[in-house]
């Protein structure tokens, strides 16, 4: 006989974090009025409310609703993993810093330098 669980729920507790409480939680907190974002999906307000009761909701519909709301619920949700991700931009922003503390530490040991000169 099989069930009717879903799998992805199955053996994993509360390992993930409710998408309905982010979106809910935005919009409240925005004063985002919820008829307009409805209005935006093509769904009825009452059809937005029941995003708000779910766990997990589809990739397009989260894709969407981000774009609505000018808000990377994707980047919110990637910061409860258990690791760190970086995007591009971050790793070059990085190397970028990690260039400019190098000429910093550069600059420092000519400013010395040209402060031994001036001593004598």
């Amino acid at each position: 006989m099989t069930t009717n669980n879903r799998k992805y729920k199955k053996d994993l507790g509360e390992t993930y974090p409710s998408i309905g409480n982010f979106i809910h939680y935005h919009i409240l907190q925005n004063k985002i009025k919820k008829a307009d974002v409805a209005r935006a999906l093509e769904i009825l307000p009452t059809g937005l409310n029941d995003y708000y009761k779910r766990d997990s909701l589809q990739f397009a519909i989260l894709w969407k609703l981000s774009i609505i709301m000018k808000h990377n619920f994707i980047a919110q949700l990637g910061e409860y993993l258990p690791y760190r991700f970086e995007t591009k931009l971050e790793k070059s922003l990085k190397e970028e810093l990690a260039q400019k503390d190098a000429l910093i530490q550069r600059m420092e040991i000519q400013l010395e330098a040209f402060r031994e000169m001036n001593r004598k």
